[in-house]
């Protein structure tokens, strides 16, 4: 049998019918360039978010590797170099020295520390800016940060002064050494951390110096494993090689939660990336479909005649989807370009939540975003074509004739009327004389719709003075960095002293000044708080970050105690305040679960408030007995006390547990009673008595103090809200547009399809004024189901949205301004675009215009 080739032709034909329709071709490449832009713009930005939330992670654990083993001898790390699962190539060994003794580090923790070349790469949150590691005895290079301390310039070759304290036998003697060294480096955090833990590098040479009449730290290594498949397993396999092992090692978090992650948390993180996905695809193809198929109907009668003369449907199909490739080709690369643009500009917006992370963490480029993108762009064209293609290939010759653009499937009934037509029944059968494309119109516009009903009710929902309750006490807070931890530093930290407490109650328009103790206690593992811990919920990754597959009844039992977090209030008010603003310090939830808050009762003493969970076995109204350690072991004593109990918060859980008690209490039961914040309320200008109060903060240069300002949270709620609306409302416009662009692609061929039974219309009777009627009620029915829509679909979209997506201390608020918005938009755009349509098209008489159509 011989074969029909006919490429040649058929391409001949493609170009030329793409060459013919220009308009066309111009609203395709708008739309599959819109399409392209959001999916770029998507996945540059979620690649660049999950990239850099496990860089962030990373850098909280210090270290990209795998696992982290510290205080480790010479002969367990000679044990894990040799291990066969270990990558030699990985190993990152840090040799620590001492912690500097510097007065400017007095609330820092720097560590002097040797780094060698693979410790130096595998730091996840450090940056070099100039220099290289040091070589000689008397070389160091530091982070920005400690310069600036140190006042001392970002340059190689400057002086700096270290004071190194002397250990015996691992325990901080009352001597100290002053080292001069030279900088050969400097590096700055990819994170802006707040952590005050440090480490500055000198050379191999120093510590094989100082090591000969000092004692140094212990030793860390950091490494990968061949592959991160079983990472818990072999971590206890190695783990068990090196015992006796008395140190801390350590998974890292990121490896951790990749393989603890359930199905349940795989649909919660992956579903809402899919919906975007699926959004993008529909809103693109309601575009590109309505574009080829309204194309289609219109040279049905040319596709018709192809046939006739022998083209198979095969080659009309093959028509159809050249055309839509040549638009791909030229479309798609203006789109990824714009796209990619877009996401660079959007990424360090979204990378606002992600407290303190520096420009220099995200990672922008990466081909697959290229390649998934033109994937689904090129499919949603595909998609969209795969009809119109059907359509053309499947109609006979014949039929073209015949072939109308309206849906033959509806029946319509004869209609009789006493006093004529109406011209809003006829506007409205008008409306739905095709059905699939109305309704594509229509899904297409109130796409746009619902988007930005729920982009603003997210937005509207978040109070930025409400977010700023939510963290603070009060209008000014002064706190204390190291008041929970002071009973186990060595050295006497300082307190924040009674006169800064007296001057700040003296300012102009300071009306009250209230204090919050807190204290990292323990308690003995006896008595009525022994099961309420116990039967707390644990978190999983917790379990191996923490207790490393250990029994945690097991660890309470040969510790002999449990952790509590023991805050003392200078009133009951700033209690209700706890309750009131959802701030429960170390708990996530403030639902009380038994009792209520009594201000007085508590004032009056021996009350207790404790933060428990569902399967609390105290309640309000018991005595709750038990012994409180004097220091961090049991060793060092405890004091028995006995509270009743008003009422019981949620949200504890990871064997820890937070007390409420009244000041008095607190000082008769901790021997180092120190104010962790200083909670003061303001009558007059918040911004004048905050300068006030930091001057006087100087004045009395408590390094471990500093003050908070209602004011910083405020900004930090508005800057989410307008990373919200930016980027937002950037979707709404792009997806809007192909709403509109939509329609007014419709109503263009509608009307220009429609322009011989105009004529008709007119010529029997129908005036030009009652024609733009009909038509502006058509445009008006299209308004009034998009409003419908938005009033139902578009409100229950509001309500999920706002719960998906709930900002800090938001509540639900229903987007009203919004609404008359988005109406007022819609009936603007459905009621002129018909009429400037229909204006350009009659502009001829109705004699020229019948024979035109002829």
């Amino acid at each position: 049998m011989l074969q029909n080739n006919n490429k040649e032709i058929i391409k001949k034909l493609s170009n030329r019918s793409f060459k013919t329709n220009k308009m066309r071709n111009i609203v395709s490449v708008l739309a599959i360039v819109l399409t392209t832009v959001l999916f770029t713009s998507l996945f540059t930005v979620g690649y660049s978010m999950l990239d850099a939330f496990n860089s962030y992670k990373a850098m909280e654990y210090g270290t990209k590797n795998h696992v982290q083993f510290q205080a480790l001898s010479n002969r367990q790390i000679e044990i894990i170099k040799k291990d066969s699962s270990v990558d030699k190539n990985s190993i990152g060994i840090v040799k620590n020295i001492a912690s500097l003794k510097n007065p400017e580090f007095s609330t820092q923790t720097v560590n002097l520390t040797v780094y060698d070349k693979k410790s130096l790469e595998n730091a996840a949150n450090v940056e070099m800016i100039e220099g290289s590691l040091p070589k000689n005895n008397d070389e160091i290079v530091m982070p920005t940060k400690i310069l600036d301390m140190l006042d001392i310039p970002h340059k190689i070759g400057a002086e700096v002064k270290l004071i190194i304290p002397k250990t015996k036998d691992g325990v901080l003697t009352n001597e100290k050494e002053t080292f001069k060294f030279k900088l050969v480096g400097y590096f700055e955090y990819k994170t802006a951390t707040a952590i005050p833990l440090h480490d500055v590098f000198t050379s191999e040479a120093f510590y094989d110096n100082y090591k000969k009449t000092n004692e140094v730290a212990p030793t860390s290594v950091s490494f990968n494993f061949f592959n991160d498949k079983d990472l818990q397993s072999k971590f206890d396999k190695l783990t068990e090689k090196i015992q006796p092992y008395s140190g801390k090692s350590t998974i890292n978090p990121i490896y951790l939660s990749k393989q603890a992650t359930t199905f349940k948390e795989v649909v919660k993180n992956v579903l809402p990336i899919i919906l975007i996905v699926m959004l993008i695809l529909l809103s693109g193809y309601l575009l590109i479909y309505n574009i080829f198929y309204i194309s289609v109907v219109k040279d049905i009668k040319y596709y018709g005649l192809l046939k006739t003369i022998g083209t198979s449907p095969y080659q009309l199909k093959k028509l159809i989807i050249k055309q839509a490739n040549r638009l791909c080709i030229i479309a798609i690369p203006i789109g990824l370009l714009l796209g990619f643009l877009i996401g660079i500009v959007f990424v360090p917006l979204v990378g606002k939540f992600m407290d303190g992370l520096n420009k220099t963490a995200f990672e922008y480029f990466n081909p697959l975003i290229f390649v998934f993108a033109v994937v689904f762009s090129y499919v949603t064209v595909r998609l969209s074509c795969k009809k119109p293609a059907k359509i053309v290939s499947s109609v006979s010759p014949i039929d073209t004739v015949r072939y109308s653009d309206k849906s033959n499937k509806i029946k319509r009934k004869s209609k009789r009327g006493k006093s004529g037509s109406k011209i809003h029944k006829m506007a409205f059968a008008n409306v739905f004389r095709n059905r699939r494309k109305a309704i594509l119109v229509l899904v297409s516009m109130s796409l746009s719709c619902i988007i930005f009903l729920t982009v603003s009710a997210i937005i509207s929902s978040s109070n930025p003075e409400r977010a700023a309750e939510g963290m603070m006490l009060g209008d000014i807070e002064i706190r204390h960095g190291l008041a929970d931890t002071a009973k186990s530093e060595d050295n006497e930290v300082a307190p924040i002293d009674e006169n800064l407490i007296k001057d700040i109650k003296n300012l102009d328009g300071v009306s009250n000044v209230s204090k919050v103790y807190k204290d990292l206690s323990y308690i003995v593992y006896e008595g009525d708080l022994k099961d309420e811990i116990l039967t707390q919920k644990v978190d999983e990754e917790y379990k191996k970050q923490f207790l490393q597959g250990r029994d945690p009844k097991e660890i309470a039992e040969n510790n002999g105690f449990l952790a509590s977090d023991t805050v003392g209030l200078s009133s009951g008010r700033l209690l209700s305040k706890l309750s009131k603003n959802n701030i429960i310090y170390s708990q996530k939830n403030s639902k009380i679960l038994s009792g209520s808050i009594d201000e007085k009762k508590f004032d009056e003493g021996g009350y207790v408030v404790i933060t428990g969970h569902e399967g609390s076995k105290i309640k309000a109204g018991d005595k709750i007995k038990f012994r409180y350690l004097k220091g961090d072991t049991i060793g060092k004593g405890y004091t028995d006390k006995e509270f009743k109990v008003m009422a019981v918060f949620d949200g504890a859980q990871n064997f820890n547990m937070g007390m409420y008690i009244n000041e008095n209490d607190f000082k008769n039961m901790v021997i180092k009673p120190y104010i962790e914040n200083l909670v003061i309320d303001i009558n007059g200008d918040v911004k004048s008595v905050e300068n006030k109060i930091n001057n006087l903060n100087k004045k009395y240069n408590n390094p471990y103090t500093k003050v908070y300002s209602k004011n910083i949270y405020i900004e930090e709620a508005r800057e989410s809200q307008k990373v919200i609306k930016i980027v937002g409302m950037s979707a709404v416009f792009i997806i809007g547009l192909i709403g509109v662009l939509n329609f007014i692609n419709t109503m263009i061929t509608n009307i220009m399809s429609r322009k011989q039974e105009f004529a008709m219309i007119e010529a029997v009777g129908m005036t030009r004024k009652q024609l733009q009627r009909m038509i502006m009620l058509e445009g008006f029915y299209y308004g009034v189901i998009i409003t419908i829509v938005n009033l139902t679909f578009g409100s229950i979209a509001t309500f999920l949205g706002f719960n998906i997506m709930k900002l800090r201390y938001s509540v639900y608020a229903y987007p009203l301004g919004a609404l008359i918005i988005s109406i007022l938009i819609v009936f603007l755009i459905t009621s002129i675009v018909p009429l400037i349509v229909y204006h350009n098209v009659s502009k001829d008489s109705i004699v020229e215009r019948i024979r035109k159509a002829e």
